[in-house]
């Protein structure tokens, strides 16, 4: 079908004066003035075009826009043929970079006249989108579609601002997939895709967003109120809090999408989201994905739930095969979403994890007062705190000393962390340590447990000798005995020591001999050392 320029069209349709700018063939309708576009013949312009009067346009009618931007002032409207201009089918403006006078004419823009806060403002009975590189909504305005929106090619890329599809009801959206939707960019702000009107009739509605070219990421409401007006967006990443706070990982996904609607009050709301696998799972979340589900934030927290709300299944939120596979999660809401909600994904995984996985636990005593302990934990999963347990000798069950707080952002981590930590113990006898990693959730797990001995330092001077020497004992506070050993394991000298000691020892015959240094009340042997005599002076 042969396309005729709307420049011919107008010039026999128009009820105003058109200004031409001829070099560029832009287009120019003032206030005031009108032109229509009626029939099935299509009509094209391929400059820019600046609408502040009336370009109206009946059911079937087709414009072909293939200049750089399209501007809609504060006058403008885009009637269709109802009787009040807004309620009937309109025609199709297509935003195509084919531009046969000029060659590709590249990513368009389009200032749409609309204000989502006001209500008010110019829409579009019908808007499709054929440009590889996309319609770009320009600064300051939103954009409204009051029928149907067509995805040939290409996407929309809000910009910060908002998209409105649907008069007084969802509207249609078509021809969306992975390769073609609404990008309203990876920050926690931004633009949203409304849809008007939804409702107990309406069923599911889908909301076709991603953060960026590649990031599909769409979500769908079945809403069982009265008639509403619902909003969605997506961001990159998961924080703690939301929309701030440490970054989520591990058993989450990395996206977060902003669920709202306008009207005060709520009716049971089932909300559905999709993701793409590869790109945006997580080692553990990946791993567990048959035990995901959608988790809701509120009262400061990402909610957990004990059992599955339903099965993760096979993304089908497109209108076409997916370039890749994705999954799609239902949760049915009975008490319905409050205005601004946050939703994610987790796994059931989650609840039943270890805290943290060690990968070492060291202790010993640094001082006569102090024991040094040292351990690493190479994962953690929705981490709070360790605590430092010790048993001394003479007690029969641990008690937390201290508590020291996870290194991992948000609790979750995939990188070694170390922590040191200083106990203040002085106990003379043996002391046992472990930690105790706690999640948020409640979930605990420990570390091996590590004896540590008193600090005894134990000097032996001269070795080797001639037969007498001295033992100088430092760190004792138990009753304990020194005993001096021959190579046959018979004593021959034996000492008590109840605190720190210098003991004598004369009169030895050459020979290899061993001193050894044990707790009287339980013979454990806290020291062993050998000492060398020579010879008689």
């Amino acid at each position: 079908m042969k396309i005729k320029p709307l420049k011919y069209l107008l010039s026999i349709l128009l009820l105003s004066v058109i200004l031409p700018a001829f070099a560029q063939q832009d287009t120019y309708i003032p206030p005031g003035g009108q032109a229509w576009l009626f029939g099935n013949a299509p009509a094209a312009m391929y400059g820019n075009m600046q609408l502040d009067g009336t370009l109206g346009s009946s059911a079937n009618a087709q414009l072909y826009f293939m200049g750089k931007k399209w501007t809609n002032g504060n006058s403008a409207a885009l009637p269709d043929e109802s009787a009040n201009g807004l309620n009937g089918t309109g025609g199709m403006f297509r935003f195509s970079s084919a531009n046969m006078l000029y060659g590709n004419t590249g990513q368009q823009t389009v200032y749409g006249g609309y204000n989502v806060a006001s209500g008010a403002g110019v829409s579009f009975p019908n808007l499709e989108i054929s440009n590889g590189a996309g319609l770009l909504l320009d600064d300051l305005s939103d954009l409204k579609v009051r029928n149907t929106l067509n995805f040939a090619s290409g996407h929309i890329f809000l910009n910060g601002w908002n998209l409105v599809v649907g008069q007084n009801n969802p509207g249609t959206i078509t021809g969306y997939s992975d390769q073609r939707f609404v990008v309203n960019g990876g920050g926690v702000a931004g633009g949203f895709l409304y849809r008007e009107g939804l409702s107990a009739t309406t069923g599911r509605i889908v909301f076709p967003v991603g953060t960026a070219p590649g990031s599909y990421s769409p979500a769908a409401v079945d809403y069982k109120g009265a008639p509403d007006i619902f909003h969605v967006r997506v961001f990159d990443d998961i924080y703690a809090a939301a929309i701030s706070g440490a970054e989520m990982q591990d058993t989450f996904i990395n996206k977060t999408w902003n669920v709202g609607h306008v009207l005060p009050g709520s009716a049971p709301t089932d909300v559905i989201l999709q993701h793409m696998n590869a790109a945006m799972e997580m080692p553990v979340y990946a791993d567990n994905r048959d035990s995901s589900y959608i988790t809701r934030f509120g009262n400061g927290t990402w909610d957990r739930l004990p059992v599955l709300p339903f099965q993760p299944q096979s993304g089908t939120l497109t209108t076409q095969a997916m370039g890749s596979s994705a999954t799609m999660h239902l949760r049915r809401f009975t008490a319905g979403i409050s205005p601004n909600e946050y939703f994610s994904k987790t796994v059931l995984f989650a609840e039943m994890a270890p805290p943290a996985q060690f990968i070492e636990f060291n202790a010993w005593r640094a001082t006569i007062d102090f024991v040094q302990l040292k351990w690493s934990t190479s994962r953690e999963v929705n981490n709070a705190v360790f605590e430092i347990q010790r048993r001394l000798e003479n007690e029969t069950d641990f008690t937390t000393v201290a508590r020291v707080p996870t290194q991992a952002p948000g609790g979750y981590s995939n990188v070694r962390l170390d922590y040191p930590y200083q106990d203040a113990n002085d106990y003379d006898g043996w002391s046992y340590y472990r930690i105790k990693a706690v999640s948020r959730t409640g979930q605990v797990t420990y570390t091996d447990i590590k004896p540590v001995p008193p600090l005894i330092q134990i000097d032996v001077y001269p070795n080797p000798n001639f037969g007498q020497f001295h033992v100088r004992i430092r760190g004792i506070r138990a009753a304990m005995k020194l005993q001096v050993i021959n190579t046959w394991g018979q004593q021959l000298r034996m000492y008590n020591v109840e605190r720190d000691a210098d003991i004598a020892v004369r009169e030895l015959p050459a020979s290899i001999y061993y001193l050894v240094l044990s707790y009287e009340a339980t013979q454990v042997i806290a020291y062993r050392t050998k000492v060398v005599v020579i010879g008689q002076k």
